[in-house]
């Protein structure tokens, strides 16, 4: 029986070279991983592209930052300087006029004078009668307030809040025994508790009333009261101040912001 041989002549071009060969011991030809390495022409094209790009990305991230280090908080102080300076109305209204009228007719009195108004009362709040009513900036939304809200003054920023409380106020009507009537709002402008003091004495038709007692209170609201005559009754009335970082802690808002409240009971 004759044993066929496979030809193996078509694999011996893929055996490895060898150079030296001492004994039994064969090295293989390691003069091709000598040679220096060089990258094709279009590998050098495209690591230059990547470069490139990585580069604009780099600049693009460091002018992010700088810019919310530097640029941002410059933009947010003009904005607030801005808001702060809109020519929006307060309207403060004479308390002596809402005293002997029912809650729906109050707020009928808004309405008719035009005002947009967001009503924040609570549930339950008031079982005896009384309301919660914000009176809103001439140029915000009913929507817009509704957002600002809900979130709660005192965690919006100094642009929203800017926004949001020059050129409102709130009234809030409690007829648990007595009426009480409450206005409360921020003063950008008066400067001082006292000047604003005087200026919301003005503005709600207590100019000429008689002063009967003033000084700071154990919450440190500097105020001035007495009574007054209206309506055919008599009312007390008190008007008081303080730093309105005192009541908002909002970064961002001038220090000379004061926060007024005018309250007058039966």
């Amino acid at each position: 029986m004759t044993i066929d041989k496979f030809e193996d002549a078509p694999y011996r071009n893929h055996e490895p070279e060898f150079t030296d060969i001492e004994g039994s011991v064969k090295y293989i030809d390691g003069s091709s991983l000598a040679r220096p390495f060089e990258l094709p022409r279009t590998s050098y094209a495209l690591a230059g592209v990547f470069i490139i790009v990585a580069a604009l990305i780099g600049a693009f991230m460091l002018a992010k930052y700088f810019d919310g280090v530097y640029g941002a908080p410059a933009r947010a102080e003009q904005t607030v300087a801005d808001n702060l300076a809109r020519d929006v109305s307060y309207d403060i209204p004479n308390l002596t006029t809402y005293m002997e009228s029912d809650d729906n007719a109050i707020k009928q009195a808004l309405a008719n004078a035009g005002y947009t108004t967001y009503e924040t009362t609570k549930e339950g709040e008031y079982p005896d009668g009384g309301f919660d009513i914000v009176k809103l900036p001439s140029d915000v939304s009913l929507a817009e307030a509704g957002v600002m809200y809900a979130s709660g003054i005192s965690s919006l920023s100094a642009t929203d809040a800017s926004r949001l409380l020059k050129g409102s106020w709130t009234l809030s009507v409690n007829r648990s025994g007595t009426t009480d009537m409450r206005l409360k709002f921020a003063d950008f402008s008066s400067g001082g508790v006292d000047a604003a003091i005087q200026n919301a004495m003005t503005a709600s038709g207590l100019a000429e009333a008689p002063i009967a007692d003033s000084g700071t209170d154990n919450a440190g609201n500097t105020y001035r009261s007495g009574t007054i005559e209206a309506n055919g009754a008599t009312y007390n009335w008190r008007v008081s101040a303080i730093p309105l970082s005192s009541v908002y802690k909002i970064k961002g808002l001038p220090d000379t912001a004061i926060y007024v409240g005018v309250r007058m009971t039966k």
